[in-house]
C-alpha cells in the first residue's frame, strides 16, 4: 500500500512574509554608506596595514599590488561601535614532539544585542611564512585574532579580510591609506 500525503499550497500571507525579507535597496545603500562614513570617522591610519600582495591581472599574470586591510584595532573599534560581544567557542592546539605549539585553531562567536550571531574559525601555523620562529603565544593569539576579526566582519556585513589574515609579499610599516585613498 502506498501512503499519500496532502501537501498544502503556501498561503498568500506566507508568500508576502517571505517577500518582506527582501531588503529595500535604498535602505541597504543608505546603511552601507553609513558604514563607510563610520569607518572614515572612527578609524585612522594606525588601524590599517598596507600590504603588497600578488594578484592576477586581467591577462592572468601575477603582479604586485598595494592593498589596505583593517587591523585588529579597527575591528575592535567597529565591534565597540556596533556593541558586538565575542566569545571563544572552541580552541585546539597542536603541539610538536618538543611541546611547542605547531598550530592553533580558534572558533569565535560574535553576537549583536538583537541576538543575531555568527561563528567564525581560523588557524595559525608555524608553517606560514614568517611564523617559524615566533613564540607559542604569537601562534595562539594570531589564530584568535583572525577568528575574532572574521566573526565581527561577517556579523556587521563588512565581509572584509583583516590584515592578520594576509600573506604578504611585503608589509609597509606606515599606512597612508586614509590620506591617499578616500574611496572604498
Amino acid at each position: 500500500m502506498v501512503k499519500a500525503e496532502l501537501i498544502e499550497e503556501p498561503q498568500v500571507s506566507e508568500i508576502v512574509a517571505a517577500a518582506d525579507n527582501v531588503p529595500d535597496v535604498g535602505v541597504a545603500i543608505e546603511q552601507w554608506d553609513a558604514y563607510q562614513k563610520l569607518c572614515k570617522g572612527l578609524l585612522n591610519d594606525s588601524d590599517y596595514q598596507e600590504i603588497i600582495v600578488k594578484e592576477k591581472d586581467e591577462d592572468g599574470n601575477y603582479v604586485k599590488v598595494k592593498r589596505h586591510f583593517k587591523k585588529k584595532s579597527a575591528w575592535q573599534k567597529l565591534s565597540r561601535a556596533f556593541n558586538v560581544d565575542t566569545e571563544i567557542i572552541d580552541r585546539d592546539l597542536e603541539r610538536t614532539k618538543m611541546g611547542r605549539i605547531r598550530e592553533a585553531y580558534y572558533c569565535v562567536r560574535a553576537t549583536l544585542p538583537n541576538g543575531r550571531s555568527v561563528e567564525s574559525d581560523a588557524l595559525c601555523s608555524r608553517s606560514e611564512k614568517g611564523k617559524d620562529k615566533v613564540s607559542d603565544h604569537t601562534i595562539m593569539s594570531t589564530a584568535k585574532t583572525r577568528a575574532t576579526n572574521r566573526a565581527i566582519a561577517e556579523l556587521i556585513g563588512a565581509g572584509e579580510t583583516s590584515a592578520e589574515e594576509m600573506t604578504a609579499e611585503k608589509i609597509v610599516t606606515q599606512s597612508k591609506f586614509l590620506k591617499e585613498d578616500n574611496s572604498s
